[in-house]
């Protein structure tokens, strides 16, 4: 009996050691377990606490880096902002130094019109703009049905600012008026638009820009490989056009993009293929009015009745047959397309009886082309590009809001006196076909061969890390004034070049960055007509442009 007494208690002395092991582990363990609770407890966000029920519920669902819920839908929220500095040169005189002129003391049109210097002033100020406040909102309802609205509340400025590069007011109707008529002796003084707008002589309604940019409702994979959209949006049209403002490569579009920069209502159906290689877009618009010499951001068609019975056909085609961001080759995509359509209804160009939404308007068969190309190689030359891209437009030119109570056209040489039923038009000029075209290229330092060498460099290499250098050559027939010889019906389009240099610094991205451009104009001369008083305006422009987009 002793002895197994002995034998337990021995049992339990050589065991001792396992028990102690054991128990020190189980220790260590939950000390180890207290110490993740701990650290995971000081990394979790601290709830706010609540005052009340209210905010309880408020703090639940918004707050920094929280998403926006709904019943309905997914919503998304973006923005681009634009503030610009620019000076051009101060040259108070315009291209043409022939102006027809009508003095207010008379309520008849006199038989002999004076002649004046066409006027720069407003032109040649240096000035701080709001370019663009652009605000959009995403909704998407299911994984094929989404909705997408975009305003920009700086667009109701644009009546007060010319376009850049170049777009004198020779052609656009944000000027001086010299107003002369007959049967309105309250229109016989010298106007500006504001003034006209402020008075009533114009309707504000006709041709104000338009804040509402895009509202669409997109149908994804109706078939396969195709969308389909119906709202307001732009027209297939040009890469530059169709190429989100933000990530312009200068701080504004070439001038001829202006001819297919327009938004209009309608409905397209697109078609991808081939990982995107392969796209198309075939659509109907209603057809917006005065893209031809004028300036798209006011007489475009968006979110405004259709002007006529016919509706724009329009195409766009891209394709991408060498598309690879791993060899030497690169990137290229090329395309065209096309708009065809019918404009106006009744009456003459010029016929104040019918001044219903360009009703006024002759019969006219309009249409848009646009050809380019683009190509960004990768090896040795990565992060050089180039682009190019032609345009061309047939319509009746000038904001018919306007052409009908001013009488705004082509300008009068005043060589055989006032024409047209409104004093210096010409009487029923014919259609125009207007055509331009760009080359640009740069080098992107984000994306050279030369990036992560800069970036281990000092402050300056830093920031050449991020800096990209840009050059643009563009040409557009961008004046218009009467034949001498047939100045009636038969107009002459001159055209302008502008050379653009420019520097872009991206502080974020694309989309967050300050870009410097200069701007060379040489404005058209013709020494052989000294008839039509054309000169070259001292016009060049220096432009930064700051912009955050998000």
């Amino acid at each position: 009996m002793h002895r197994k007494w002995w034998l337990c208690i021995f049992a339990l002395v050589s065991l001792q050691p396992v028990f102690t092991v054991c128990a020190s582990d189980v220790t260590d363990l939950r000390v180890e377990v207290e110490k993740l609770r701990k650290e995971l407890e000081d990394k979790a966000p601290q709830a706010k606490q609540p005052i009340g029920q209210i905010e309880s519920q408020l703090d639940r669902r918004y707050g920094p880096d929280a998403k926006v819920r709904t019943n309905f839908a997914k919503l998304t929220f973006g923005g681009l902002l634009q503030t610009w500095y620019q000076a051009p040169q101060q040259d108070s005189r315009g291209v043409t130094n022939q102006v027809i002129f009508f003095p207010p003391s008379t309520s008849t049109m006199p038989a002999t019109p004076v002649l004046r210097p066409e006027s720069n002033l407003g032109n040649d100020n240096s000035t701080f703009r709001i370019r663009r406040a652009e605000l959009h909102f995403g909704a998407q309802f299911t994984d094929d049905l989404s909705a997408f609205v975009l305003l920009d509340p700086a667009r109701e400025s644009s009546l007060f600012y010319y376009p850049l590069p170049t777009f004198p007011k020779h052609n656009s109707p944000q000027g001086e008026f010299t107003i002369a008529n007959g049967s309105n002796p309250s229109l016989q003084s010298s106007s500006t638009l504001t003034q006209l707008l402020q008075s009533g002589e114009i309707p504000a309604k006709d041709f104000s820009p338009h804040l509402l940019q895009d509202c669409y409702l997109n149908y994804a994979n109706i078939f396969p490989h195709h969308s389909f959209t119906i709202g307001q949006f732009k027209p297939p049209a040009g890469e530059e056009a169709f190429r989100n403002s933000g990530q312009l490569d200068f701080v504004e579009r070439a001038m001829v993009t202006g001819i297919n920069n327009v938004r209009d209502l309608g409905m397209m159906i697109s078609g991808t293929w081939w990982s995107d290689r392969f796209k198309y877009s075939l659509g109907l618009f209603n057809g917006p009015t005065g893209t031809i010499l004028s300036d798209p951001e006011i007489t475009e068609a968006g979110n405004r009745p259709d002007d006529n019975d016919e509706k724009d056909f329009s195409f766009r085609i891209a394709a991408r047959p060498v598309w690879d961001t791993s060899r030497w080759f690169g990137r290229l995509e090329t395309g065209f397309a096309r708009t065809d359509g019918t404009h106006g209804g009744r009456g003459q160009e010029f016929d104040p009886d019918f001044s219903i939404n360009g009703l006024d308007r002759q019969r006219t068969a309009v249409n848009r082309n646009d050809a380019w190309a683009w190509y960004r190689p990768n090896g040795p030359v990565k992060g050089f590009w180039m682009r190019g891209e032609w345009g061309s437009g047939h319509d009746r030119y000038g904001s018919q809001a306007i052409t009908s109570l001013l009488g705004i056209g082509s300008v009068d040489l005043g060589d055989t006196g006032p024409r047209g039923g409104n004093g210096f038009t010409q009487r029923d000029p014919s259609p125009v076909t207007v055509q331009g075209w760009f080359f640009s290229t740069g080098y992107y330092m984000p994306e050279s061969i030369f990036e992560e060498k800069l970036k281990k460099g000092g402050l300056l290499d830093r920031m050449l890390s991020n800096t990209e250098f840009a050059f643009r050559y563009e040409v557009y027939q961008n004046i218009a004034m009467e034949d001498p010889a047939n100045p009636d019906r038969h107009t002459l389009l001159f055209k302008t070049e502008v050379y653009t240099e420019g520097i872009n610094y991206y502080i974020s991205g694309r989309g967050t960055k300050v870009q410097l451009n200069y701007m060379i104009v040489k404005d058209p001369t013709d020494p052989h007509n000294p008839q039509l008083g054309l000169r070259s305006v001292k016009n060049n422009v220096f432009v930064v442009n700051f912009q955050v987009g998000f």
